[in-house]
Formats: structure tokens, sequence, C-alpha cells
């Protein structure tokens, strides 16, 4: 299941309307292999001409960090986030 669909599934278990700005940041999260600033992911964004603030995006990290879908990593004063990964269980 992709951070996508997790997403989604969070929203509709928690009668939770659908916030389309979290959906499109972990989007653009997922498709960075290593950690990443959010301003890097801002402007990324921005580039595929979609409107959305930095504060936007701070805030769909920060809330993908608090439910655990995504980590925070401190590196001096810079914060980088990444996709937290599942372990798959093998047979």
């Amino acid at each position: 299941m992709s951070i996508e669909e997790k997403i989604l599934l969070y929203f509709d278990q928690n009668n939770l309307r659908r916030s389309n700005k979290k959906i499109l940041v972990a989007k653009y999260l997922t498709t960075y292999q290593t950690e990443v600033a959010a301003e890097t992911l801002w402007i990324m964004i921005r580039e595929k001409r979609l409107n959305i603030s930095i504060a936007s995006v701070y805030q769909a990290l920060n809330w993908m960090v608090d439910l655990g879908y995504a980590t925070k990593i401190l590196k001096g004063r810079k914060s980088l986030y990444q996709i937290k990964e599942t372990p798959t269980l093998s047979n």
C-alpha cells in the first residue's frame, strides 16, 4: 500500500475531510530515496505550477511525522524529512 493510499485510508477511517495538500506533499516526498528539506519539496511542487505555500508543506510534513508516516531528521539547524519505510513480511 502506498503512502498516499495509507493517508486516504486514515482520512476515511477517522471521518476526516481529505486534504489534497497533504496527499500532494506525500506524493512528492516519495520521489526521494533519501531525506529531503521541506524547501526542496516546496520548490519541486511549485515548479509543476501547483499552488501550495511553504507553511502548508511544513504542516503536512509535521502531520505525517506525528502519525508515523514520515521521519524527521535533524542535521544541524536543518530539518530533513523522509518517508518511513514499513517492514515487509518475508515468507
